[in-house]
């Protein structure tokens, strides 16, 4: 049996052991404390998040299962928090279906004003066969020839981007989630912040 996975100040329960029904009833849930982030964003995020796009994150009801385990980070690129932001969803995804807004299916940012590559913070292609998510291990980057780049810059908008996980009790590992929410706040809109993305990914 291998032994319980720890991340930050948590310990979750053995895989494939049943967590107490309790535990789906917390209060002033919170993200998970000194944890770091999936591989994929490793070097990219501040943690604890305190962007105006992690405010709804950090209470937990993305949590798609209800789970009390989660964390949440702000995308830091560069140092930098303020970010341009290219979102784009499925071109087979109707807008008004079910009167529900989109949901992304890529999501790339970098540190607003600067050249580069681009950081990739969500992307449906994670997805395999059987739609269960794989993020990347390590961190993805795009970039562009410079006609592609014009098109990235016309669809990019100034902002902040935080990024939560939602971690089954029995977890064991880190890239073992069961719901990503992704949330942005643009530029000189108080109404934020807004989802871009509440999925589950197994």
């Amino acid at each position: 049996m291998h032994a319980p996975f720890t991340l930050g100040d948590h310990t979750f329960i053995s895989p494939g052991r049943d967590g107490p029904i309790s535990r789906f009833k917390s209060v002033n849930r919170a993200p998970i404390a000194n944890a770091p982030p999936p591989g994929f964003l490793a070097g990219y995020t501040r943690s604890p998040a305190t962007s105006d796009a992690s405010r709804i994150l950090i209470t937990g009801e993305f949590c798609g299962h209800g789970e009390p385990t989660f964390t949440v980070f702000d995308i830091v690129i560069n140092g930098k928090d303020h970010l341009d932001i290219a979102t784009y969803f499925s071109e087979d995804e109707d807008e008004e279906e079910n009167d529900e807004p989109r949901e992304a299916g890529i999501i790339i940012a970098r540190a607003r004003g600067t050249k580069g590559p681009w950081l990739v913070v969500f992307s449906e292609e994670w997805r395999d066969e059987h739609g269960c998510m794989h993020v990347p291990q390590t961190p993805e980057l795009k970039t562009f020839d410079p006609e592609e780049e014009s098109q990235v810059m016309e669809v990019a908008q100034p902002g902040f981007l935080s990024i939560g996980f939602e971690y089954p009790c029995d977890a064991g590992a880190i890239d073992e989630i069961s719901w990503i929410a992704v949330d942005a706040c643009p530029d000189g809109d108080d109404d934020g912040p807004y989802f871009l993305v509440s999925t589950e990914t197994r």
